[in-house]
């Protein structure tokens, strides 16, 4: 490597560092709340504390490398022409494309690093933070407790609550569902209470204010119903003690997993998605139907589509090879026929076995693309930082204002692309990969511009106004 590459690369790495850092932090704070709060308001020990922030860092620093890369480019090269030494190079017959070109390598070898990184320790990483917090919740169950959302960490017990106070443990407006094996489950209703714990932490009690009861006694015609008001009432519920029990669970989500993993998983998805549609598929052939969408057609009456709608389908009819059929093979004039409801349950859980499976893929799918469209960007960032770091020179409020519009631009697509994606309305490599095709293709016109390789449009001068005859 020449000295002006060394020299450049050199200058990148202190405004990464600062970038790198600064994203981590930001990226952070969020969660240290999260922290903060199970620490001082739940009791979790400072050991247990610290290891939960290390083990979230995974992601964040999966995210923070691209920005940081954008960051370091955007400043280095700001200052490179500030001081006028893009000029000089240029004036020595070095071409943009060469001090461009060190960055970019290195950055081809930071994606590289990066997708390694999100294939084997950030799966690991983001497994054990599961199982931790998992153990945590087992451990203080009043950790797991959040306002108005339903709690069904405790065995036989399904808890919601309006209002938590950490300091007091006071909790109100309780809502508690016992799940009674032989029996539909029994409600309790409080307006306030007390959560208190044993002192090995095996026995938590819920000491429960002005309520009422509700059930159905087992063994006992339908119609009997027993409503029991009272003023206090205690629920104790064993709990996995005061020591942390560390456990591992075998069950992996969509990013606990390996791109091996995910593999194996995909392709045990579309053997069951194959048989379920098989399924499907054969009872629709014995009430009549060829395919899902002549069911729907013929099974459920549909009005006539009119105005823009309409419009639009006639449109992609002249340009469709079927002719007079719709998209699903059925004639619009279709009149609807009896399915027996039976029939149209059966129909109806079948295909709802084959969406899920559809889209538990799907999501697997996007889980995959994203683990090399995130490191792509590391590349994608050196063409879009190097050339608008030319022209914005050394302002720090331009660096800082054109890094989070791009990232900020960057992240909305990514996570609207993986909403589509799992809502199947993109393909997943197209979700993923998108913003990455379009800020490549800006940040590779701005740089051959900035070489001088590609010409840009001519600005238009404004015609000089003739002075009004005497």
């Amino acid at each position: 490597m020449r000295i002006l590459e060394r020299y450049v690369l050199r200058e990148h790495l202190f405004p990464f560092m600062i970038g790198f850092s600064v994203v981590v932090f930001l990226l952070t704070l969020d969660f240290m709340f999260d922290l903060v709060d199970l620490a001082i308001g739940k009791g979790i020990g400072a050991g247990v504390v610290l290891e939960l922030f290390v083990l979230s860092l995974g992601y964040m620093v999966a995210l923070a490398f691209p920005c940081a890369v954008l960051i370091a480019c955007l400043a280095t090269f700001g200052r490179l022409s500030q001081d006028n030494e893009i000029a000089a190079m240029r004036a020595n017959g070095v071409n943009v494309l060469r001090i461009v070109g060190a960055p970019f390598g290195a950055a081809c070898a930071l994606a590289g690093l990066l997708v390694l990184f999100n294939n084997v320790v950030l799966p690991e990483s983001n497994h054990r933070l599961a199982n931790l917090m998992a153990d945590v919740g087992r451990k203080r169950p009043t950790a797991t407790i959040t306002e108005g959302v339903f709690v069904d960490d405790f065995v036989g017990y399904s808890i919601f609550v309006e209002k938590v106070n950490d300091r007091t443990n006071e909790i109100r407006g309780v809502k508690i569902y016992q799940l009674n094996s032989n029996a539909r489950p029994t409600t309790i209703l409080a307006d306030w209470g007390v959560i208190h714990n044993s002192k090995d932490g095996r026995v938590m009690s819920l000491e429960l204010h002005d309520g009422e009861i509700h059930e159905v006694p087992p063994n006992e015609e339908e119609r009997t119903y027993r409503r029991l008001m009272f003023k206090t009432h205690i629920i104790n519920i064993r709990t996995m003690g005061g020591d942390l029990e560390r456990q591992d669970r075998n069950a992996r989500g969509d990013r606990e997993m390996s791109l091996g993993m995910m593999q194996a998983s995909i392709h045990k998805l579309r053997s069951d998605l194959k048989g379920a549609v098989d399924r499907r598929d054969a009872v629709l052939h014995q009430a009549g139907f060829a395919s899902y969408d002549e069911f729907v057609h013929a099974a459920v009456p549909h009005r006539p589509v009119r105005g823009l709608q309409a419009l639009l389908r006639r449109v992609t009819r002249a340009f469709s090879s079927v002719g007079g059929l719709g998209r699903s093979g059925v004639k619009e004039g279709t009149q609807p026929r009896f399915v027996s409801p039976t029939t149209a349950d059966i129909i109806q859980m079948r295909q709802m076995e084959v969406g899920a499976l559809d889209r538990r893929a799907q999501s697997l799918e996007v889980e995959v693309q994203k683990k090399f469209s995130i490191p792509a960007a590391c590349l994608v960032f050196v063409l879009v930082g190097a050339p608008l770091g030319i022209r914005a020179r050394r302002s720090g409020i331009a660096v800082a204002f054109l890094s989070i519009l791009f990232f900020v631009f960057y992240y909305l697509c990514l996570a609207g692309g993986e909403e589509l994606a799992d809502r199947r309305l993109l393909a997943p490599w197209v979700a993923m990969w998108t913003p990455n095709l379009v800020m490549g293709a800006i940040g590779l016109v701005l740089t051959l511009q900035a070489a001088e390789l590609l010409r840009r449009p001519p600005r238009k001068r404004p015609r000089a106004r003739r002075a009004p005859a005497a």
